[in-house]
């Protein structure tokens, strides 16, 4: 996939041009996908994108590959992916969304935290950084937070609002704080 390494100042100098016109957006044209105009991504060179992905308004998607992070991270958006509105996904641990998993209003991923030790107050504090993978036809409820080290299974439910650490098993409907599977949902299979 992608690797950690600084990147070259061409890379650097591309992803800037890329973030600041929106350049980005006519590749997700070419993908045919849309990619709303008060959108943000950051790092754009770090978005893996589908083909008939959705990212609607004022959702944010930071890729990573910024040096407080080691340059690391991704965001990997299968085919027929939707995120919903005021979305916010922090991709410097790495984020991969199979194919057709919808994202509702205000969902964050979280793939990078703040780590408790000295560094926390100085100018340069560190990070942990944990893959978030959701499987193919996952839905995920409006303001879900998924955090850095999760793995959904295919077609899981998550209901709005629950926070999710940790595994979720394929066709499970999860809902609360933590999120706690509910039942599954055997009819999708």
């Amino acid at each position: 996939m992608l690797t950690s390494g600084k990147p070259t100042k061409w890379r650097a100098l591309s992803d800037a041009i890329a973030e600041l016109t929106g350049v980005y957006r006519v590749t997700a044209f070419h993908r045919r996908s849309v990619i709303a105009l008060s959108a943000r991504v950051k790092t754009p060179s770090r978005l893996l994108l589908g083909h008939h992905v959705s990212v609607q308004s004022g959702s944010i998607l930071h890729c990573g590959g910024k040096a407080w992070a080691g340059y690391a991270g991704f965001i990997r958006l299968g085919n027929g992916v939707s995120i919903g509105p005021y979305c916010i996904l922090y991709g410097a641990g790495g984020i991969a969304l199979d194919d057709y998993v919808h994202l509702g209003p205000g969902v964050m991923l979280m793939s990078q935290a703040g780590r408790h030790d000295a560094k926390r107050l100085g100018r340069h504090p560190t990070y942990n950084l944990a893959p978030i993978r959701i499987g193919t036809g996952s839905w995920i409820g409006s303001g879900a937070t998924i955090l850095g080290g999760a793995t959904l299974g295919c077609c899981v439910n998550v209901g709005p609002n629950s926070v999710v650490a940790g595994d979720v098993p394929d066709y499970a409907v999860v809902v609360g704080n933590p999120a706690r599977v509910v039942m599954k949902n055997e009819a999708l299979k």
